[in-house]
């Protein structure tokens, strides 16, 4: 007798038992798979998590916290030590950790993405049970999550707070459910909550009001129930304290994202909807960058702006985030309120920061948390739906992007593999070997001698520097004329100033010369340096 022919959309439904199993297996090999080859390979870093090891490194000569301390604009011979307010120091301060403990930062680095990423999956596999979602729905959103670009990234290139978040979030969002009765004892717990998220990333104090707000507010038929009013209370109270504390223990003593202005999209609030929207949906599978990769690859670019991909990410992200609301409604409609709750305040706070002229990118890991606390919910839909077509285009989605993920995790190997790997044991994606060695070469100081002070096109760099002074910009992204308004006065015995070869084309490399006003452009000397140039003037000894 002939075996019966299983469609791709039966399996998930006529084999339930071996699903979990699969999808198990399935996320344990891939997650021990990318974390040795980040420990063997070693990752690289994000710029961003550079400047926060520049903070690291200054506290392991000033007792101040947080602080970082760079040379003095005013007078390039002292220092000056600064508050960090861009980047909470959960992103340097666990890796710096273990670095003191004996092992390189690219060790550390890979050991604190494998903890975090593994402590995120444990924490939504409890949160997505705790909602009443079954094994089988738990795992395949796990196993989703898993083959994302978004989940390997860090694994390749330490993202600082995003993997930290990923391992913190979903247990915040537990502890919020798991006490979403909002006793007054509950504002203890859910402050301490909210510390470690913010602790985690800046954007975590975002995400902790939202869930607060979520969690007093999704009780069944909330505004005829008499306790909604201590709901609201207890959440006003601690939502309250925290915006008090955050803003005068950190907001007011440097700039954030928030405050830092930027260019308002010409589309204004239209494009910024759908935006969130088109994130809310496509974050927790990385859609949007399989998107940017597609259309805005630098090698073959088919668009100018990352616009026409979330528009064109609209009527899915619509689809896939509506028809979940009509399915389960019934079912599991105290997730549904508590989700949207949230998904709702994230995007007015984000949305809202992006109109006043804030200087959030536009990324999609924004709205990650929100999109891979909505995907079990979308996941369960697409699993149970009776329609056929609808099983197949949600299996062709998740097919398309976690190929993608999986692949992108292979590519990122490759280019590691031929990133020179720095002195602190990290792969410096943005320079040469070449360059490394000159580094090291003027690094060195005699006794009694001024430490050099090097100017560097990314703050990664300057982590290569174990004696010399620092200043770092971002010649690649920064404006001309952004370059051309900074002014750095005074002199010091040595002074390098290391730049991109292209960047002597396009004026920017001349603009970076002028800034040192007191430095006469006829006194630089220039040592090239393959794909980059290092300009220097050293004052007679």
């Amino acid at each position: 007798m002939p075996r019966p022919t299983i469609v791709p959309t039966q399996f998930f439904r006529d084999t339930p038992a071996s699903v979990p199993v699969l999808c198990f297996v399935l996320i344990a090999i891939l997650t021990l798979a990318f974390t040795c080859v980040s420990i063997v390979v070693r990752p690289a870093m994000y710029s961003d998590s550079g400047w926060g090891f520049y903070g690291w490194d200054a506290g392991q000569r000033t007792p101040a916290f947080n602080t970082s301390q760079p040379p003095d604009p005013a007078d390039i011979s002292k220092d000056v030590t600064r508050f960090m307010t861009t980047w909470t120091p959960g992103q340097h301060v666990l890796p710096g950790l273990l670095e003191q403990l004996g092992l390189s930062l690219g060790l550390a680095m890979a050991l604190v993405t494998a903890l975090f990423s593994i402590l995120g999956l444990a924490g939504w596999f409890a949160l997505y049970r705790r909602f009443g979602f079954p094994l089988r729905t738990t795992m395949v959103a796990l196993a989703l999550i898993t083959c994302s670009r978004s989940f390997n990234l860090s694994f390749s290139i330490y993202t600082g707070g995003e993997v930290l978040l990923f391992g913190v979030a979903p247990w915040f969002i537990l502890l919020a459910w798991t006490l979403r009765d909002l006793r007054w004892c509950a504002i203890l717990p859910l402050l301490a909550g909210a510390f470690l998220l913010f602790f985690a990333k800046l954007s975590g104090i975002i995400l902790a009001a939202a869930t607060i707000c979520g969690a007093a507010a999704c009780g069944d038929e909330a505004w005829r129930r008499r306790d909604t009013i201590r709901k609201l209370g207890v959440a006003a109270v601690t939502i309250v304290t925290m915006a008090l504390a955050f803003y005068y223990g950190w907001y007011v003593r440097g700039p954030t994202a928030a405050s830092i202005a930027a260019d308002v999209h010409p589309h204004g609030l239209a494009f910024y909807m759908t935006f969130a929207i088109s994130s809310l949906w496509g974050a927790s599978l990385s859609l949007g960058d399989l998107g940017s990769y597609l259309f805005l690859n630098p090698r073959r670019p088919v668009l100018t702006s990352v616009d026409a991909i979330y528009y064109a990410l609209l009527p899915a992200a619509l689809l896939f985030l509506v028809l979940p609301c009509w399915q389960l409604r019934r079912s599991h409609g105290e997730y549904l309120r508590f989700t949207t709750i949230i998904a709702a305040a994230t995007t007015v706070v984000i949305v809202g920061i992006l109109v006043r002229g804030g200087s959030v990118s536009l990324e999609e890991r924004h709205f990650r948390v929100v999109s891979q606390l909505l995907l079990v919910g979308v996941v369960h839909t697409f699993l149970e739906v009776p329609g056929r077509s609808l099983r197949l285009l949600f299996l062709a989605v998740a097919t398309v992007a976690s190929l993608y993920g999986v692949a992108s995790f292979a590519v990122r190997t490759e280019a590691n593999l031929h990133h020179p790997l720095g002195i602190r044991g990290f792969r410096q994606s943005g320079t040469t070997a070449e360059v490394l060695e000159f580094i090291r070469k003027i690094d060195a100081v005699t006794p009694g001698a001024e430490a050099p002070l090097v100017l560097v096109p990314s703050p990664e760099i300057g982590l290569e520097f174990r004696h010399a002074r620092v200043l770092s910009n971002h010649a690649d992204f920064e404006p001309i004329d952004e370059l051309r308004r900074q002014v750095y006065r005074g002199r010091v015995d040595r002074l390098y100033v290391l730049v991109q070869k292209r960047l002597l084309s396009d004026g920017k490399a001349d603009a970076i010369l002028r800034s040192f006003v007191d430095y006469p452009m006829d006194g630089w000397k220039m040592v090239p340096l393959g794909d980059f140039v290092c300009f220097y003037q050293v004052r007679p000894g």
